[in-house]
């Protein structure tokens, strides 16, 4: 079975193609395109701008994909998958004007520029879409959602809808190290386990188990406020970094350890003593504020020239304020492996690629003698792969199930 991955949950455009077969999988193809440097000038995400940017490059990008994969060539090898067809400008135009009638008014931009992609004419031996139907920004949701449809109607194939969290999950227990085209299977995870879930828009745990063939979800504990990359990203802003703040303060806070330079400001640890798994990280930013108040204005020599001892003070913070969110998250995380008695640990979301939290997570990891699964740098991020991942284990080939129908952008979807 051939699965296309569509992701638009936030500020990257990403699609993906992979094929399962027998419990195991391989990847054809994954491509992303960032935005994050259109955002940069926010200092965040501006939700009609990754809206209109997700507009603009799916199509393209499609077409990438699937010239790329070279799927039409390599499915017509006898394996048992689906010969491409070739629609006329009659069927065409037909899906089309049903097309216009449903995005006219709901996404004008994607439908433009569906018009002039001929290339949609060839149907790839594709057995089902899987899109992000949530959580997320919701206007980038819905360009997911009605470029998936559009494909569904031009193409007449199903559509699953994946919670982008439990992809950030399933994203983490992938074989890695394997060149594309190697048949695989994920990493087995002992159960139950514990998952950190840390990103910019989300940060929760969830205890996993098995529910026959896939996984069963409860959430033990997530964030009242900001998420832990929200935090990051604010902060960066307070400390004159660009957006996105996590690498920043990262490489920032990198130097002032090698530097031995330490904070004359010490920060609080959010909820760190609370009885539950619960964070919190608004106040940590708002005590980064004040800190700021009493960044240096003079040298010790007196002279106005003080771009030395600001950049130090700057990078002493930016240690403190990573040291804070890892002993937080961490203090947490050992809490939740606790109550639940873990046999296994697993990271996701894309803050999971700050070096310091690696470290601090599998030392955690080792003091328990428990496994722990983290996603490469290039997959912790949000990706189109661990999106059509999850479909597989809730489809299979014998499946009638459409969603495209139904889709609905949720911007809270929560892990069930």
């Amino acid at each position: 079975m051939i699965t296309l991955g569509i992701e638009t949950s936030c500020d990257e455009t990403a699609l993906a193609l992979i094929e399962t077969r027998g419990g195991k999988y391989r990847v054809i193809e994954s491509l992303i395109h960032s935005q994050a440097e259109l955002h940069s000038v926010y200092g965040g995400v501006f939700p009609t701008l990754a809206k209109r940017e997700h507009s603009k490059n799916l199509v393209p990008l499609l077409k990438k994909l699937l010239e790329k994969s070279e799927i039409y060539a390599t499915s017509e090898d006898g394996a048992g998958t689906k010969i491409p067809t070739t629609l006329t400008d009659e069927e065409f135009g037909s899906a089309m004007a049903a097309l216009t009638n449903l995005l006219a008014l709901k996404n004008s931009d994607l439908l433009e520029s569906i018009k002039g992609a001929d290339f949609l004419k060839k149907i790839p031996p594709i057995d089902q879409i899987a899109v992000t139907e949530g959580p997320g920004l919701e206007p980038a949701l819905w360009v997911g959602i009605n470029f998936a449809r559009i494909l569904s109607t031009i193409w007449k194939i199903p559509v699953v809808a994946v919670n982008h969290m439990e992809g950030h999950i399933v994203g983490s227990l992938l074989q890695t190290d394997k060149p594309y085209g190697t048949w695989q299977k994920l990493k087995e995870l002992p159960l139950p386990a514990v998952a950190l879930l840390i990103s910019g828009g989300h940060t929760e745990l969830v205890k996993i188990e098995t529910a026959s063939e896939t996984y069963k979800y409860t959430i033990l504990g997530r964030t009242k406020d900001d998420a832990v990359g929200e935090a990051f990203d604010k902060v960066a802003r307070l400390l004159g970094l660009p957006y996105p703040g996590g690498p920043h303060i990262s490489k920032l806070a990198h130097e002032a350890r090698e530097k031995g330079l330490a904070s004359l400001i010490k920060l609080p640890r959010p909820m760190i003593g609370s009885n539950d798994c619960d964070f919190s990280f608004s106040g940590l930013k708002t005590a980064v504020l004040y800190a700021m108040k009493k960044i240096p204005t003079k040298s010790e020599g007196g002279t106005a020239d003080n771009t030395t001892s600001q950049q130090d003070f700057k990078a002493g913070l930016a240690r403190e304020f990573e040291d804070a969110v890892a002993e937080t998250l961490d203090k947490k995380l050992r809490r939740a492996i606790d109550e639940q008695n873990a046999k296994a640990i697993v990271i996701g979301g894309g803050v999971s690629a700050n070096r310091l939290l690696r470290e601090r997570f599998n030392k955690t990891a080792e003091e328990y003698g428990i496994p722990i699964f983290l996603p490469d740098h290039h997959i912790s991020g949000d990706n189109a792969l661990m999106i059509a991942l999850v479909a597989t284990m809730k489809s299979s080939p014998e499946s009638d199930h459409d969603a495209s129908k139904t889709l609905h952008a949720n911007g809270t979807k929560k892990l069930s």
